[in-house]
């Protein structure tokens, strides 16, 4: 049976034993982070906290809808073992008929969706790093031997001087700094997230931000100055946080993407592909998706 649980309700403890123990262990699920993306998140719980899904609750034009929080790539359902099509599709019931609008991502265990459900498929990058001989593209070697022509040199930075990098080299971005503020800095206390820059003569060129779960380590956000662009600086700094991650995580998780640009560069550095579906669901006659 499935139980729906307000915010309240959920055992913290019993949910991220859960998330710890599934099949696909990440970042995004965990208490912790949902509590920073999505503040009162609610989930759907299986048994003894067997199998559980976390919602994530939003309000439109004075509606309900469930939708995916920024920065917070896949949710969905998290078990032991994978969920099969039939358990995917009595969660998928059990999300309460308040919500007028769902359009949420689930992860990559949850493949199965029922063809009467409108989906698709995202894309997803990841480095298997236990099995790894640098197998970098010819456009990756070729940027990386001009990257490498600077001395640059490589720092742990504060996320401060990330979000400065970022918000002053990057236009039309769609998200508040206070949001990303508060979820980095949240990860950087609970020491589940760091940034790193490449400086050039004590200018930052390029920064990323990398997250920790157990099984896997997450490049969640990078960004180049107009100078770090010139100097390739993002394939250097690239390179040596694949080789920082190398003896404490199987899985370097490049986290996307469908930009075709962005995926040239992940695969570039010898990512395989992956994907996880996203679901479109509504109960309101005047919304759609193009």
């Amino acid at each position: 049976m499935i139980e729906h649980l307000r915010h309240e309700e959920i055992e913290r403890e019993q949910w991220d034993r859960c998330i710890a123990g599934a099949s696909f262990e990440t970042i995004y699920p965990y208490s912790w982070y949902l509590d920073l993306v999505s503040p009162e998140w609610e989930g759907l719980v299986m048994g003894d906290y067997e199998m559980v899904m976390p919602l994530t609750p939003s309000r439109k034009f004075g509606f309900h809808f469930l939708l995916q929080p920024i920065l917070a790539q896949q949710l969905g359902i998290f078990s032991l073992d994978a969920p099969n099509e039939f358990e995917i599709e009595d969660f998928l019931r059990a999300i309460p008929s308040r919500f007028m609008v769902t359009d949420i991502c689930l992860n990559s265990q949850n493949l199965k969706i029922p063809e009467r459900i409108r989906h698709f498929y995202r894309v997803n990058y990841e480095l298997d790093l236990r099995d790894f001989a640098t197998s970098y593209s010819t456009n990756t070697k070729r940027n990386l031997q001009k990257g490498r022509e600077h001395p640059f040199e490589f720092r742990e930075i504060d996320m401060a001087q990330y979000l400065d990098l970022k918000y002053a080299s990057e236009e039309d971005i769609q998200v508040g700094r206070d949001y990303l503020d508060r979820l980095f800095g949240g990860l950087a206390r609970r020491k589940r997230a760091e940034a790193f820059g490449l400086y050039l003569e004590d200018e930052l060129h390029a920064a990323a931000i990398l997250g920790y779960a157990w099984s896997r380590v997450i490049y969640m956000n990078g960004c180049s100055s107009a100078a770090g662009k010139e100097s390739r600086a993002m394939f250097v700094l690239m390179d040596r946080l694949i080789d920082l991650s190398r003896e404490r995580y199987p899985l370097f998780d490049f986290e996307g993407s469908n930009l075709p640009g962005v995926a040239r560069f992940f695969e570039g550095f010898g990512a395989f592909e992956t994907s996880y579906p996203r679901i479109l669901m509504t109960k309101l006659p005047f919304f759609w998706w193009k």
